[in-house]
Parts: C-alpha cells; structure tokens; sequence
C-alpha cells in the first residue's frame, strides 16, 4: 500500500466489496497508519476509502440485483431459502432497507449476504447507495482514526506478537512430543 498509496486504497476495498477476501477494516486500519507516518494524508486517504466502500458495495449491489433471481432459483440456494423465508426477507427489505443497509455496513460477517439480498430483493438502487454512503461517512473516519491513534503501538505490539509467536512455537513443539509419546506408548510391543 506504501507504493500505490490512495489507489490501493481504493481498489483493495472496492475488491472487498464485491466479496474479495481481503478485510475492509485492515486496509482502513493500514491507511490510518500510514497517514500516522506521514506516507499519505488522513483526508484524501478517508476519501479513498469512503469511494472505494461505496462503489465496491455497489457494484455488488448491481451483481445481486442482475444475477440474483438467477441464484436464488437454484435448487441449492433453494434449500436454504425456502420459497416462505424468501417471502419474509422481501417484505423486511420492502419496510426496512434503508435502516438493514446502514447496519449491514458494520456487520463484516453478514455484509455481503446483506447487501446482496438488497439486490436480489429489489431495494432500490438510490436508497442503497444512499444508506450505504452515509453509513460508511460514520465508519471510515472511525477506524481510520483507529489507525491513527495507535500507529505508536504497532512497534510494541509487533515484539508482543513477536513473543507470542514464540510462545505458541515452544507450545506446539512440547504438544507434538507429548502425542508422540503418547502414541508410542499406546503402540502394543513388537512380537518377535
């Protein structure tokens, strides 16, 4: 991200949001950091995020709402979805979506399938990127400023992990010899 800067910002979490597995929050958390450190600005940096957030949820958004019936009639998807809990998520989509949006922003587990039943349910689009946009206004400055605030801290927390990564060695090492052991001595002898 130091290299390519606000564009990699941007891009990683547009990718995010089409269900790349790469973590929104990290790359916000990195460009807060780096704003930190004086390799990017706060400003244009939120900017970036906020743009990528928003078109990466849309593009999503469209994909659901284009291929959506399509998925949803397959019989696999069909199991899950039964034709009556289809029913209840579009009538909640019908009264709720503006609000099921804002939060399906901070849900990271649930965003996705959030967003893309938004589509497949026939929000409308302007009501999407609308819920969506504002929420992200509330979201982006919060953790990029997370970032910020503790960009110290990546120094202590690196030998902290550091130590840890030690520890967990030292522990995996003394299990493995223990199942070893153990092993062996559940072995019946040798007949000879």
């Amino acid at each position: 991200m130091e290299h390519f800067t606000y564009a990699a910002v941007f891009g990683l979490l547009v990718a995010g949001g089409v269900g790349v597995p790469v973590p929104e929050e990290l790359v916000q958390l990195t460009a807060g950091y780096l704003a930190r450190r004086g390799v990017v600005g706060f400003l244009p940096s939120a900017a970036a995020a906020w743009c990528g957030l928003v078109v990466g949820d849309a593009l999503l958004f469209r994909l659901a709402r284009k291929q959506g019936p399509r998925i949803l009639a397959s019989p696999r998807v069909g199991r899950l979805l039964t034709p009556e809990r289809r029913q209840a998520i579009d009538r909640h989509f019908a009264r709720h979506a503006f609000l099921t949006v804002m939060v399906g922003r901070h849900l990271s587990v649930l965003r996705l399938p959030i967003f893309a039943l938004a589509g497949a349910s026939g929000v409308p689009t302007r009501t999407f990127v609308l819920a969506d946009a504002l929420s992200a206004l509330a979201s982006v400055p919060l953790v990029l400023g997370l970032g910020w605030l503790f960009a110290d801290r990546v120094a202590d927390l690196r030998r902290d992990l550091r130590w840890a990564e030690h520890a967990l060695a030292l522990l995996a090492l003394l299990g493995g010899l223990a199942w070893a052991l153990r092993q062996r001595r559940r072995r019946p002898p040798p007949t000879g």
